[in-house]
């Protein structure tokens, strides 16, 4: 799960927030909440992790609320990799 997590950490990092100039996100921090993620950037991690690892999110998954934090995707992609 940590290589899950970093891989979407950095791609948050660097993909959808760079011009926010973060250096780390924490595993809980609000991202829609603080900013740092909007709609556009639900759908560009939704794409990465789609891409990524190999899931097929299907639209039930795609909520804010799976969208929280970091812990709250990475939960979503591992169940999702489950079926």
């Amino acid at each position: 799960m940590d290589d899950l997590k970093g891989q979407i950490r950095q791609f948050i990092i660097t993909e959808v927030a760079p011009d926010l100039g973060l250096q780390n996100i924490e595993d809980d921090e609000p991202l829609i909440e603080s900013g740092i993620v909007d709609s556009l950037g639900i759908l560009r991690i939704l794409s990465f992790v789609e891409e990524a690892f190999g899931v097929d999110l299907s639209s039930d998954e795609i909520r804010p609320e799976n969208f929280r934090d970091l812990r709250t995707i990475c939960a979503m992609v591992e169940e999702q990799a489950k079926t």
